[in-house]
């Protein structure tokens, strides 16, 4: 399928914004002072399971970016490989990081409710992408990596809803904004990636044409046996 230039643009462009926003976040961490944290924090060991979480999520968005890049998977398949490993083995300790991070949090239910939630989430679409990729399965692995980078990008869609509540409810109580963003961060994105996979028709594909010899060549042999 031949990529127009409108959708080579646009992911360009949203590349880009999710690389500047990610990196401007983590920027935070790279010290490791523990004063620079934005949230409230227990103490040391709660600040280092929220920079491991933080810097693998950052590896996570960086690596993923690429994976959607057409002239990455048609022309150098073997990057695109490579890519996509790191790229889980940052989703999976961070997602697990969310949700112990969540757990610690000092704002209450409101924020880590939809923090686990994500995380969880997070999670079994990671572990459904790998376990399709390794099974060859390669229509069924794009929707589920559609849907799990819908979720790695709710670390940069959460600021930006955040400053969209912000600055329409001024008046508002900070931590109901911090929970409405945290919830729209990726409920929002899911619905995006979900009309985006129907629209595009990817699970009418399924199942994958990666399949197709392997399903042919024993239907071939059970024929044989048969006759």
């Amino acid at each position: 399928m031949k990529t127009s230039w409108g959708y080579t643009a646009w992911l360009a462009v949203s590349g880009l914004v999710c690389v500047a926003i990610t990196i401007f976040a983590a920027s935070a961490y790279v010290t490791l002072d523990i004063d620079q944290a934005r949230p409230p924090l227990h103490g040391a060991v709660h600040y280092g399971l929220l920079v491991a979480h933080i810097f693998t999520g950052t590896v996570a968005i960086l690596t993923g970016v690429s994976q959607f890049w057409p002239g990455l998977r048609a022309r150098h398949p073997r990057v695109h490989r490579v890519m996509g490993r790191v790229y889980f083995a940052a989703v999976l300790p961070s997602s697990v990081l969310g949700v112990v991070c969540a757990q610690l949090s000092l704002a209450g239910l409101a924020s880590s409710a939809p923090l686990t939630v994500l995380s969880v989430l997070w999670f079994v679409t990671a572990v459904f992408g790998l376990r399709t990729a390794r099974r060859r399965r390669f229509g069924a692995h794009r929707v589920w990596m559609i849907r799990g980078f819908a979720l790695t990008g709710a670390a940069v869609t959460g600021r930006l809803w955040g400053l969209l509540l912000g600055g329409l409810l001024p008046e508002a109580d900070g931590l109901l904004v911090f929970a409405t963003a945290n919830w729209l961060s990726f409920a929002v994105n899911l619905l995006v990636a979900e009309w985006w996979v129907q629209s595009r028709g990817y699970t009418r594909a399924l199942p994958s044409a990666a399949l197709s010899p392997s399903i042919s060549s024993r239907s071939a042999q059970s024929s044989t046996s048969v006759a």
